[in-house]
């Protein structure tokens, strides 16, 4: 047996133990909750489900749930490789529309090699209200395996309560690399190790306030995971979310388990909106912010010509 592999049986062992009451060192909340591994091997199979006991209600900006993958940086592996993989379901305040976003990043954040390879936004359905998901709702967030247990894409489904699921699914070679006009590749693509679950503000490290909400996270995956209360040492990115919020998850017990199910809820005190990891990457501004700024730049300018055109 490699003394590498000793070692992160014996790292997940130690934190079995002191997982059964442990919480991360930071909390369980906002940009900060239990990591879930299989002892360095890859993770497939993946489904993470979002349940909604009560409706979540964004006070102010917006919401997202995102799933944050993590890779080992493996001997010959390309500079290209997305060490860090996120698979965003968000709102943005005053928008109806519930979007699926896409931001993986290469390289390391200890070695500062860290950059953007794919940043694409796509649609998944039209909700009844702005800034709220209802009561008996469900998401999940689906990422599709190759035969080498490669991340290849993504699925993102919507079912409304009592309704009919709505999905959107994104094939990562259908995508540009980041700022240039080539193809992803399967230089761009890796598999996961670990992963945890955030449900924070919409984006660009906004801080979401809730007012409502709570329901269940369930993780199923091929292999038993286990919980962990940090990020292993043998993933590479060794960083997370820059968004935070008023959310807060249930503790877990220690678990060897293929199918995992949380509790989460909201904070009404404010608490915990926790800080970064360690820089706490925000997700970048996605085309539809972008979008809604123009348009409301574009209606306040006809606003004020109409003004002038009166008083003249």
């Amino acid at each position: 047996m490699g003394g590498g592999f000793l070692s992160r049986a014996l790292q997940e062992a130690s934190s079995l133990l002191h997982n059964v009451c442990g919480t991360p060192p930071q909390g369980l909340g906002s940009n900060f909750n239990y990591f879930l591994a299989d002892g360095g091997n890859a993770i497939t199979g993946l489904n993470v489900e979002i349940t909604f006991a009560e409706p979540l209600i964004s006070a102010s900006n917006g919401f997202g749930f995102q799933l944050n993958g993590y890779a080992q940086e493996l001997a010959g592996a390309p500079s290209t490789t997305p060490n860090w993989q996120q698979y965003v379901v968000f709102s943005q305040p005053g928008d109806r529309t519930l979007y699926g976003i896409i931001d993986n990043w290469s390289g390391t954040v200890p070695a500062n090699t860290y950059q953007q390879v794919i940043n694409s936004e796509s649609t998944i359905t039209t909700l009844p209200k702005a800034n709220q998901i209802p009561a008996g709702a469900v998401i999940n967030i689906i990422p599709t395996f190759s035969s080498t247990n490669v991340i290849t894409g993504i699925t993102y489904v919507y079912t409304p309560p009592g309704g009919q699921a709505v999905s959107t699914s994104v094939t990562l070679t259908s995508l540009p690399v980041y700022g240039t006009n080539r193809r992803i590749t399967s230089a761009y693509e890796s598999p996961i190790s670990a992963l945890t679950l955030n449900i924070v503000g919409d984006y660009n490290a906004a801080d979401g306030r809730f007012t409502s909400g709570s329901g269940t996270i369930v993780y199923t995956a091929n292999q038993p995971l286990t919980v962990l209360t940090t990020e292993p040492s043998y993933t590479a990115f060794q960083d997370g979310t820059g968004e935070t919020a008023n959310t807060v998850y249930g503790k877990l017990p220690a678990s060897n388990s293929k199918t995992i199910t949380q509790t989460w809820g909201i904070d009404s005190s404010g608490s915990p909106r926790l800080g970064p990891a360690t820089h706490g990457i925000p997700l970048p501004i996605p085309p539809s912010a972008w979008k809604a700024k123009q348009e409301k730049r574009r209606n306040a300018a006809g606003v004020e010509n109409r003004s002038i055109e009166e008083v003249e």
